[in-house]
């Protein structure tokens, strides 16, 4: 079994690389969408509540206050990450058994550096893009601010940090169509080296 990991900045093209690995019947984890569905466990919302009373509205997690105090704080997001991130592992696991079978599985994991679990990957992707695409996408796609987007840049290890554990390049700033052909060959490259 073969593990690709997919990591980035926010809206650097992560999801939308995993998604042309999903287009070959590859098997994607993504931890976003999963820690979406963790937040809507009503033990973990019960946590939050107790935590961050103000970040639970009519018994659902409100994700932009709860973004909002994690981002401003180290020691908040601490205290998040460690109440949702062995769920996340446990699924990641389950995730593992049900595709053992498979020969790559890709992984949409936004902080393999910061979580320092590189070494759990065979390949590992960073995909990059200018600046101010990268706040153009997240604005539009999250609706967040931009001092919230800051908060999460300067929350996350810097492009320049990443590059030191030498993962594969993509940028993103290009049409999705160069893009898409770059991992379409990587696929097949993969594909051939697996047989």
């Amino acid at each position: 079994m073969y593990k690709v990991g997919i990591t980035g900045s926010i809206g650097t093209g992560k999801t939308t690389i995993a998604n042309i690995f999903a287009l070959f019947k590859i098997p994607i984890f993504n931890a976003d969408h999963e820690i979406k569905k963790i937040l809507n466990n009503e033990k973990i919302k019960r946590s939050i509540k107790k935590i961050w009373p103000l970040s639970v509205k009519n018994s659902s997690v409100d994700k932009q206050k709860l973004k909002s105090i994690i981002f401003s704080n180290k020691n908040e997001k601490k205290k998040l990450e460690k109440l949702l991130y062995p769920v996340l592992n446990e699924r990641k696991i389950r995730f593992e058994k049900k595709n053992s079978n498979k020969n790559i599985l890709v992984y949409d994991i936004p902080l393999i550096y910061e979580t320092k679990t590189s070494n759990l990957y065979d390949l590992i992707l960073l995909t990059t893009c200018n600046l101010e695409l990268q706040r153009k996408r997240v604005l539009n796609r999250d609706k967040i601010s931009n001092a919230l987007f800051e908060k999460i840049i300067k929350s996350q290890l810097s492009f320049d940090e990443k590059i030191k554990y030498k993962p594969r390049l993509i940028n993103t700033n290009y049409p999705k169509l160069i893009t898409l052909i770059k991992i379409v060959l990587l696929i097949i490259i993969l594909t051939l080296r697996l047989k």
